[in-house]
Parts: structure tokens; sequence; C-alpha cells
């Protein structure tokens, strides 16, 4: 990064640090498949279940972002789709410098029809798979430091770093928008980010939310 784009100036900060949700969800397409197999026991009947997560993505929202996907499930004969919206934590360690992501809740129900009846089974919670926050270099990485040529050929060497950062999620983006300082000494002292106002704002309030979005009927032997 040359020091004229660390430099850019922006409305009211001197510059900002942008990280995008198409940037973010590109991980998902690393961790590879989300699935689940096992054996389950009801009212008598026991059988196997499986089920895989398809269209992983985290959603940068200013109130509150989430995380969707698709959960097929296939129990027995019978199998569904279920639509799965879950609750996403954003915050900033200024002391290690890092912007995680963090799934917090994800869950959809795992059930099956008994003679037209529907038969829960267990819920999945998908939080339990992704128990690692997504984690990003926060802007103290941005620090920099350069050499000035003086009237008399002297070298002066000059610190630049950003300072008062305020980190906020807008519609796909997280922006770190801050200050910078500039000195002839090396700086000591930390910078400070204000975490968004989301970073605490869990709805744990909300019910798990699995949405049967089709089903398919068991075939006859």
């Amino acid at each position: 990064m040359t020091f004229s784009s660390f430099l850019k100036a922006q409305t009211y900060n001197d510059f900002s640090f942008v990280l995008n949700e198409k940037a973010i969800n590109k991980i998902f397409s690393v961790i590879g498949e989300i699935s689940g197999k096992n054996e389950y026991e009801v009212m008598m009947m026991k059988g196997e279940y499986t089920w895989v997560v398809s269209n992983p993505k985290i959603n940068l929202l200013p109130d509150s972002s989430d995380f969707t996907c698709d959960a097929k499930v296939t129990v027995g004969p019978f199998s569904y789709k279920s639509k799965v919206i879950g609750n996403v934590k954003i915050n900033y360690d200024n002391k290690a410098n890092e912007i995680s992501i963090k799934i917090t809740r994800a869950i959809f129900e795992l059930y099956t029809m008994v003679l037209g009846n529907k038969i829960h089974i267990k819920d999945i919670h998908l939080e339990e798979y992704f128990k690692d926050p997504f984690v990003f270099e926060g802007p103290k990485s941005f620090a920099t430091d350069m050499e000035f040529t003086m009237p008399d050929s002297t070298l002066k060497k000059i610190y630049v770093q950003p300072t008062d950062c305020v980190m906020r999620v807008i519609r796909q983006s997280i922006i770190t928008s801050c200050e910078i300082a500039a000195s002839d000494k090396p700086f000591k002292s930390l910078i400070k980010v204000v975490p968004p106002i989301q970073a605490t704002n869990d709805k744990k309030s909300q019910p798990a939310a699995a949405t049967n979005t089709s089903t398919t009927k068991p075939s006859k032997p």
C-alpha cells in the first residue's frame, strides 16, 4: 500500500477500512461441506437421518447481522428442506487488533412424519459446527513509517498510525473509520476502536428458525 492511498481522505475521517460481506462469505467455500448423520429412535421406530447445509452466508445489516443457509434433511424415506436464519455477533479486540464475526445461534428442526403427524426428533444447532469465529486483521495494520529528506540532506523518520477509530456495520460492509496521527517518534499509545452497537446485540428471544419449504413424501414400496 502506498502512503498516498493510506492517507486517502474520507468525510470526517482521514481514512476508512472496509470489510465487505462478499469477502467474508468466501470463507465458506473453503470450509467445505457441513453435514451430519446419525441414528434415531422415536415412537418405537428406528432409522437413520442425514442433513447437509447449502448456501451458507453472513448477511451484514446495520441493526443486527445474521447467518442464513438451507438445510436438506432426510429421515428414513422422508425428506424436506428448511431455511435457517441465525444470529451473528461482530466485535473488535483492541489488544489483538482483530475483527471477529461469530455465528452464535443457528437452529433447524429434525423431524419425521408418522400417519400424517409431525414427530419432532431433535434440534440441530449449527453454531456448534462454527465454534471458531471468522477473524480479520484490524486497522492497526495500517500503521506505517517513512523517511523524509530534509533540506540539509539528513533523513527524518516519520511515523503514522490510525487513532480514534469507530467501527460501524452498514448493509453488506463493516466500516472502521479512523483519524491518523503523525509523529517523528514511535507511538506508545494503543489505538482505541469503538465496536459496533450490534456487537452485543444477540437476538436471544428469537425462536428456532427452521421453516419447512418443501417436502418429499416416502416412495411406495
